[in-house]
């Protein structure tokens, strides 16, 4: 009788205290899902809202450093100025979990959706651990998703045959020799 009574009243304890623990870890992210626009002619980075867009309330975008997004052209150089229609960018997007919620630990746990415009597509989508060096010096540990996509901006038929030669220009400099 004691041995019953020892283990009914450790299974209660164990069932009291489990709400106390568990409250203070965050919510498994669940879906994520995101849109990819390519009608973003004459939008910068700061327009990051514009070309990648949350669908979710469980995602934010990663604001420290530089930005959540970062735009390049075909050779790989950072494009700060407004982005032309016909043009093919290379976009990265940074996010991180919302307040209360957690990216899952491996990457395929992740539930991710994401809708292209018909000039986007998206590369790849991984969640990323590194460690970032902050102002003062000192490294923290950061987690995020990180997403990769290329997008031709939408535009008429001369724009896009005008920034397809663009893009080709800038392909075959960025393969000369000098």
């Amino acid at each position: 009788m004691k041995k019953t009574l020892s283990v009914l009243l450790a299974a209660c304890l164990l069932l009291c205290c489990t709400p106390v623990f568990a409250a203070g870890s965050p919510a498994a992210v669940g879906a994520v899902r995101l849109r990819v626009r390519s009608d973003i002619a004459g939008c910068t980075r700061n327009h990051y809202t514009d070309i990648v867009e949350i669908l979710s309330g469980n995602v934010a975008y990663d604001t420290s450093g530089d930005g959540p997004v970062f735009i390049a052209n075909y050779a790989g150089a950072g494009e700060y100025a407004h982005m032309d229609a016909g043009r093919t960018y290379d976009i990265t997007c940074t996010l991180v979990a919302a307040e209360g919620y957690a990216l899952p630990d491996p990457a395929d746990g992740l539930d991710l959706q994401i809708d292209c415009g018909k000039g986007a597509t998206v590369i790849s989508a991984e969640i990323v651990s590194v460690n970032r060096r902050t102002d003062d010096g000192q490294t923290v540990p950061f987690r995020g998703l990180r997403i990769f996509a290329r997008v031709t901006v939408d535009g008429t038929v001369f724009q896009r045959i005008v920034g397809w030669f663009t893009d080709l220009i800038l392909k075959i400099k960025a393969w000369s020799l000098y």
